[in-house]
Order: C-alpha cells, then sequence, then structure tokens
C-alpha cells in the first residue's frame, strides 16, 4: 500500500486507532489537507458544523463567548481534533476557533465522518471521551466565569455604595484643615490673656448642636440678624463672619458672648475662631458618620462571605436577607424598587454555608430587581413550617412564561440578554440549596413570581 505524509500523520492520530491501514488509507482519500495562517479562523461559535478537522501541525485556540468576553476553552495541538461533537449530534459549533500559528490540518465532510463513526462502533467510542471532556470543559468555563461576573458586578456595586461617604470624609479632612487654619490665624490677634476665655468658648461651640436645618428663607434671616448685629458694632468684615456664624448654627447671642470674653477690639478674630470651632464641631459629626457608613459596608461583606468561619455555620437567614439587600442597594435605588420585608421573627437558624445562602440570596434578589419595572415591590417572606424554615423571594415583575418553569433550573438557560443579570445561574443555586439539604421551588404568573427556598432546621 502506498504511503504519503498525510497518510502517515493519521496514523498517529490516537482518536483513530481502531482503524486499521486499509480504513486510515481510506480516510485520507476522502479527506484533504487544509492550511490556515496565524490569526485565520476556522470557524465562529454557533456556526453550522460542515467538518471534521485533525491537527497536523501547529496549533489551534478555542475560546467560547461568556456575558460578552471570548474565554479560553482549550487549545488543539498536533494530533487534536475538533467538529466529532457538533457533527455527530447535529449541533452548532460550541466555540469559536483559530489558528495560533500557522497550521495544517486534515479535513473530512461531516457526512463522511457520520458514515465511518456508525459503521465503525469502536471510533464512536474513541470520541465518547471527548466528547464528555468538551461539555466538561464548557461548563466549568461558564460556571467560574459567571460566578467572576457575579463577584465583580457586586464589587462594582460595593464601591458604588463606598464611593459616597468615602467622598464625604475626604471633603471632611480638607474642611478640618481648612478651620484648624483659620483657628491658628484667629488665634495669633487675640491677647494672650485673653485666649483661655476663647478657647473655652470654642470648645463649648465645637460640641454645640446645630439646631433644625432651616428653610433658605429662615436660614438668610438668621444671617441678616448676625450682620445687623455686627453691623452695629462697626465690624468691616461683618458680612462674612456673619455667613461664617450662620452657617455653624450659632445665632446672635454668640456676638456678645465673645465680645465679653475678648473684647471689642478683638471681637472679629473671636468670632472667626468661634465660628470655625463650630463648623468643626459639625465636620466632625458629618465625618463619623461617613466613617461608620465604611465600617458597616465592610462589616456587610464580612457577614455576606463569612469570612475566617469554618464551611459550615449555624446560619441567621434574616441576617443574610438584610446583607443582601444592603450590598444591592444600588441596583434598588437606581430602579426605586420598594422592597417588602415579611418576615417571621421566630424564624430558627439553620445548620449551612452561610456564604453559599447568599449567593442564592443574591441571585434571587437580583434576578427579582432586573424583572420588575421602575418603582415594582420585591417581596421577602419567611416563616418555619414543621422542621423547615421557609425564604420566599416575590417580584410583580412579568411573571416567567409556564412553558419555560421546567427550564429555569437547567445549566445555562436565561431569558436575558447575554451579559445581564448576576450570572449565578439558577442550576447552580440549586446545586447549593440541595447541597445544603434543601430545595428550590418556582411558582409564576403574570405579576406575582415566587421563589421559594426551604432548608431544615437544627
Amino acid at each position: 500500500m502506498s504511503s504519503s505524509p498525510v497518510l502517515d500523520r493519521l496514523r498517529d492520530v490516537a482518536v483513530l486507532g481502531s482503524l486499521d491501514d486499509d480504513e486510515i488509507a481510506q480516510l485520507a482519500a476522502a479527506g484533504r489537507e487544509r492550511r490556515l495562517a496565524a490569526g485565520e479562523y476556522l470557524f465562529q461559535q454557533g456556526d453550522r458544523a460542515t467538518a471534521f478537522h485533525v491537527v497536523l501541525e501547529g496549533q489551534l485556540e478555542t475560546t467560547r463567548e461568556v456575558a460578552g468576553e471570548q474565554v479560553l476553552l482549550m487549545s488543539h495541538g498536533p494530533g487534536g481534533f475538533l467538529g466529532a461533537m457538533a457533527l455527530l449530534t447535529e449541533t452548532a459549533y460550541r466555540g469559536t476557533t483559530f489558528a495560533v500559528d500557522d497550521t495544517t490540518l486534515f479535513e473530512l465532510d461531516g457526512e463522511e465522518l457520520r458514515r465511518l463513526a456508525f459503521t465503525h462502533p469502536p471510533l464512536l467510542r474513541q470520541f465518547l471521551p471527548a466528547f464528555e471532556s468538551v461539555s466538561h470543559a464548557v461548563k466549568g468555563v461558564e460556571r467560574d466565569r459567571e460566578k467572576l461576573l457575579a463577584v465583580g458586578k457586586l464589587a462594582a456595586g460595593l464601591a458604588h455604595e463606598l464611593n459616597n461617604p468615602a467622598a464625604a470624609a475626604s471633603r471632611a479632612v480638607a474642611a478640618l484643615r481648612e478651620y484648624e487654619r483659620l483657628r491658628q490665624r484667629a488665634m495669633a490677634e487675640i491677647a494672650p490673656e485673653r485666649l483661655a476665655a476663647l478657647i473655652a468658648l470654642g470648645g463649648e461651640a465645637t460640641g454645640h448642636v446645630a439646631p433644625a436645618a432651616l428653610d433658605a428663607l429662615a436660614e438668610s434671616d438668621r444671617e441678616d440678624e448676625l450682620a445687623d448685629a455686627l453691623a452695629q458694632r462697626g465690624m468691616a468684615d461683618g458680612a462674612a463672619i456673619a455667613s461664617a456664624l450662620a452657617e455653624a448654627g450659632l445665632g446672635a447671642e454668640w456676638v456678645d458672648r465673645v465680645a465679653a470674653a475678648v473684647g471689642e477690639e478683638s471681637l472679629s478674630a473671636g468670632l472667626r475662631f468661634v465660628a470655625a470651632c463650630a463648623s468643626a464641631g459639625i465636620v466632625l459629626a458629618e465625618l463619623e458618620q461617613a466613617t461608620t457608613r465604611i465600617a458597616d459596608l465592610v462589616g456587610a461583606v464580612r457577614n455576606y462571605t463569612y469570612l475566617d468561619q469554618g464551611p459550615r455555620q449555624t446560619v441567621d437567614i434574616h441576617e443574610g436577607l438584610e446583607t443582601t439587600l444592603e450590598l444591592l442597594a444600588h441596583k434598588l435605588r437606581a430602579k426605586r424598587v420598594e422592597v417588602v420585608r415579611d418576615l417571621d421573627p421566630q424564624l430558627p437558624t439553620v445548620e449551612a454555608s452561610g456564604s453559599e445562602l447568599n449567593q442564592v440570596w443574591t441571585n434571587l434578589v437580583d434576578n427579582a430587581i432586573d424583572a420588575v419595572a421602575d418603582r415594582g415591590r420585591i417581596t421577602l417572606r419567611t416563616r418555619a413550617q414543621s422542621a423547615r424554615a421557609i425564604v420566599e423571594i416575590g417580584d410583580d415583575g412579568p411573571g416567567i412564561p409556564g412553558d419555560l418553569h421546567a427550564r429555569v433550573f437547567d445549566a445555562f438557560f436565561t431569558t436575558k440578554p447575554v451579559g445581564q443579570g448576576a450570572g449565578l445561574g439558577l442550576d447552580i443555586a440549586q446545586r447549593i440549596v440541595v447541597r445544603n439539604r434543601g430545595e428550590i421551588r418556582l411558582e409564576s404568573e403574570p405579576g406575582d413570581t415566587r421563589f421559594q427556598v426551604l432548608l431544615p432546621v437544627g
């Protein structure tokens, strides 16, 4: 039997090992060589499969689109093959394949491969482990990528939530520096023997509780009253000082108190000092609020992940739901979603993986937010029933059509456009719940969709 370079290389392809020399020769005669330049595409994800390919020389890579991005699925060197799964199952290509280097392929028409595989069972059996490997790779890549996207979206939400208090804290620090500069400047203008009295007033002003916020007209009236009091004393910078005092929440009575402490000749400097002290007190309160908010958010993340805790814990379901709502607060605000809580105060704790359950709550709440319209409503309900805790997350969105109810927990199934949603598929949510000895159910009709999670207690 004559030999050729293609025939010789096909004999070394492991998946064709069950074919004898005559069958290899027939295969070589039925196919053809094909060359791809580096960067050239062999096929695109979603294309109809038409041919079976074996890499003779070079390197191919297959990527799959996950949430709008191309993710590496697998590489194919000499002896690797592509297309058998799509051809034999009559499905589209599950990824996009291109040449990394200049590559030589052996190409066989799909009909010829099907004929050969179904008339030669050992060859078909050779393909089966590869099919399982490809399916496992696709599921793994998509699952890992979607989890990363879910984490990324939560991180983006957390960054959004942290931005306001962090910016407020930064502004407060800058303001405090300015007030300190004003205090030091004012003190330099006061006679040393009067400093003790002024500092005492400054301390009182720092702890001064500003009155309730006034409307613009009342605020203006208070400032005018202060300006008049200072004008009567012939103070040249009275308008600026009146504005500072009014902003700090200090009334006209402070003019007399400061005058008594430092004298009329130093009244301007004394009032500037007191106004700076009072303003600093207000800013310190704002700084405390900002840093407390940051600490609360960090605590929410710590609770969400159950950091430094074992794989299973005694889990407070209500705490997990509230933490999830806090981390998704930016999305709730963006759509002005109303959250209704119908929570059983006697709900028992459950023994489970707290961080995993929080992923489930995140998925279900995030899906509900996506489902409702602006100013929509999401309802969280909990109750104890027999030896189980029931958690229900509902929304008033359009609902899930009845013919899709049986598919919502299938791997890769989604009703959303590519790239939307938290990325944690309901199939994964279901596996988490089952792994924690529970079950998840769906009830849906227009205006009332409910996912129920049932978990054993104790």
